[in-house]
């Protein structure tokens, strides 16, 4: 079997170490690192040059490198219950951490796969004693000597992973802000409404659901009044009130396919304008049209993250003796941000921790946490850009939309359950009456109606 520790780079180009320790400094995410602990990433470094297609991480296996993308572009892909795959992400943004499930003994939740040729820059941590095992098994603990570059890698990871979450969290705030900025701009909010009130209206048309009060024949006569003349079936349709809307648009749709309109679309948008400005004035069309701010989930803070490291530090077992939380945060926090190494120094000092591995199970714990928050906080801006998404281009105006559904099947409805209860026993009719009045929606369409979809 060939030595995985023959590729590292200091077997294959010792000559690289400066330049390599040179170049990592100018990395942001590796800039505050010292150089004790960049000659670490060096020890246990490798390129890797992937081809098209070519797949360093495979869903539902255990990996062995932590992976920095160094040029170009990774697709990620998720299985799902049938099997096949699904591109959900793209990783193009030069630095980008990856692979990190590994530093947990976990297995790969995602498939990663080159498009087009792929440079990366590999850490190999199969090389370091297994912390995990140790941690479950302390009988199968090596010499303490033996997790010095365990402690010197996960020190490196976890002020990588930190900073990362640091940023994030800031990504947040500004996005948030971006959303409480424009629910509070009173042009934003009328630019809002006419967008939903257009789409609302345009739907109603081409379904022949708008409201009698629209006057919806005397605004087509003047909207189609170039066209009327020269198509019987069209003057038929909109000579008399009520005029069937849905038809009226598939008409339209057959004279642009004759080639007797030369641009729908231009046409639509002028009819449909001209029937908005006419529902503008109508409240059951307006009174739907409220802008609510978004129940964004809890914003999730640097706090919370010093919370839960200082939570799972003092379960874990790993101290000698009571840590304040006053007594973590002085050890933790510099003038600019969390400080892993800092904290480790900082308990050996004070006699909280001792011995290597303890001290590089404590810099897992901060790899843990911040794995766990960075996956809470990728969600949290996901939903965030969806509703900004949602905002920008807004479907209908779904309340009134509901209430017309209600309203136009009420008497089906009804006759239906009174159908159902004299087939059932007393007891169940009254639980049935009961539930009438309950929102025909579950949570789930109650989530989408608040986004618009």
């Amino acid at each position: 079997m060939a030595d995985i520790q023959a590729d590292y780079l200091r077997n294959t180009a010792p000559q690289t170490k400066e330049p390599f320790i040179d170049i990592m400094r100018r990395i942001s995410q590796f800039s505050h690192l010292s150089e004790e602990l960049l000659l670490q990433l060096f020890e246990y470094a490798k390129f890797i040059n992937l081809a098209d297609k070519e797949r360093p991480i495979q869903e539902g296996t255990f990996g062995q490198n932590i992976y920095i993308l160094i040029q170009g572009r990774l697709e990620v892909y998720l299985q799902s219950g049938s099997g096949k795959e699904k591109l959900t992400d793209v990783i193009f943004k030069p630095f980008s951490i990856i692979g990190e499930q590994c530093i947990l003994g976990e297995i790969n939740n995602a498939s990663l796969e080159a498009r087009g040729e792929v440079l990366l820059l590999a850490i190999d941590m199969s090389a370091l004693p297994d912390l995990l095992d140790g941690w479950d098994n302390p009988d199968s603990r090596l010499e303490d000597e033996a997790y010095r570059h365990s402690l010197a890698m996960n020190t490196i990871f976890a002020s990588v992973l930190l900073n990362r979450l640091n940023r994030l969290i800031k990504d947040q705030y500004k996005l948030v802000q971006k959303l409480l900025i424009l629910h509070q701009s009173k042009e934003y909010q009328t630019s809002w409404r006419q967008n939903v009130l257009l789409t609302t209206v345009f739907n109603e048309f081409s379904q022949n659901h708008l409201s009698p009060q629209l006057e919806v024949h005397e605004i087509l006569q003047q909207a189609l009044v170039h066209f009327i003349p020269e198509n019987e079936k069209l003057n038929i349709l909109i000579s008399q009130p009520p005029v069937n809307t849905e038809k009226v648009y598939m008409e339209l749709v057959r004279l642009e396919a004759l080639g007797e309109i030369d641009n729908l679309n231009i046409l639509l948008m002028e009819t449909i304008q001209r029937l908005s400005a006419k529902a503008m004035e109508l409240e059951e069309y307006t009174s739907g049209l409220v802008l609510e701010p978004h129940h964004l989930p809890a914003i999730i803070s640097l706090p919370d993250y010093l919370v839960e490291v200082f939570e799972a530090l003092s379960s874990s077992g790993i101290l000698s003796k009571e840590l304040s939380k006053a007594q973590f945060l002085e050890g933790f926090l510099s003038e600019s941000y969390p400080e892993p190494a800092q904290l480790s120094d900082y308990l050996l000092k004070g006699g909280w921790t001792t011995g290597l591995f303890n001290r590089s199970y404590l810099m897992l714990l901060i790899c843990q946490t911040c794995i766990q928050k960075e996956f809470e906080l990728n969600r949290m801006i996901a939903e965030c850009v969806a509703y900004l998404t949602t905002l920008n281009t807004p479907r209908q105006n779904v309340q009134m939309q509901q209430q017309k559904f209600l309203e136009d099947n009420r008497t089906i409805t009804k006759e239906l359950i009174e159908l159902y209860q004299g087939t059932v026993d007393d007891d169940t009719s009254q639980v049935k009456e009961q539930a009438q009045g309950a929102s025909p929606q579950g949570n789930v369409e109650d989530l989408l109606s608040e986004f618009g979809l």
